[in-house]
């Protein structure tokens, strides 16, 4: 198996992992792996899904940096960390232990990290039929889009302070292409577009919607004095989403999707 940093490992069961990836953490107690963790990394904001299960692990960091002392007591034969982690890659390495980051850039990526967690917990079966069911999820939404001519235009946003949203390449971009929406983040360059308000009001979006520490869609509609003006100010089209489910690596992300469709077809028949 290799990562996109170019770390291999050997395709095996690994019996004693720790996870910073808070997604491969939720994928491995869907798929019945969650017993080869000995410690993870802890998120400071949201919740890791089972919470109640997770809770009860030992956290030896957060997503962003590791305790690399406490790592040499749990004698892992396995490190999976998040590309948030990667400055502690190196020191990681050089302590020779086996090590890969999850890096996920998009929905198939999610698919591919699904396979790839149930080799390394020995829950090869339970991934692939996890896999499939993800799979079909996302299946039914694209066949739904091709009926659909009309395309709604709207962005996911990531900080209101200036504006700036996710662009076409990165987890919440490509579920906006997955639900047949027009991303207007998408013609502006860089991985955060910022979004001027010229340009918001020329683009004209149906919806905005917050992640990250956008928690108040008063946030949103209180950045810029163009936001009542636009459609989605005016028929009040702006809502939060659930960033511990949009911008993680995990099976959960193609469920989320459907809710979100759900919300997008309220919009569309209004």
């Amino acid at each position: 198996i290799v990562d996109d940093y170019g770390n291999k490992i050997e395709v095996k069961e690994y019996k004693k992992i720790i996870v910073t990836d808070p997604g491969v953490i939720e994928i491995l107690f869907k798929i019945g792996g969650e017993k080869s963790i000995v410690a993870i990394a802890k998120t400071s904001r949201s919740k890791i899904y089972p919470s109640d299960e997770v809770d009860k692990l030992v956290s030896i960091g957060n997503v962003s940096n590791l305790n690399l002392e406490k790592v040499v007591e749990y004698k892992p034969d396995l490190i999976v960390i998040n590309s948030m982690m990667s400055r502690n890659l190196e020191a990681i390495k050089k302590m020779g232990y086996k090590v890969i980051v999850s890096n996920a850039p998009d929905l198939n990526g999610i698919l591919d990290t699904i396979s790839v967690t149930g080799i390394i917990s020995g829950k090869k079966d339970e991934a692939e039929k996890l896999r499939k069911e993800c799979s079909l999820k996302l299946e039914k939404i694209e066949k739904e889009n091709e009926k659909n001519s009309s395309k709604l235009k709207g962005a996911i946003l990531f900080s209101t302070s200036p504006m700036t949203a996710f662009s076409e390449d990165s987890i919440p971009g490509d579920v906006l292409k997955h639900l047949g929406v027009i991303n207007i983040a998408a013609n502006v360059p860089g991985q955060r577009p910022i979004l001027s308000p010229e340009y918001i009001l020329k683009e004209n979006p149906d919806f905005l919607a917050g992640a990250m520490s956008l928690d108040d869609t008063q946030k949103i509609i209180e950045a810029s004095n163009v936001i009542p003006k636009i459609k989605a100010g005016k028929n009040n089209n702006i809502f939060i989403l659930d960033s511990s489910v949009i911008l993680r690596s995990s099976y959960r992300i193609f469920d989320e999707m459907e809710v979100l469709r759900e919300k997008l077809n309220k919009i569309k028949n209004k």
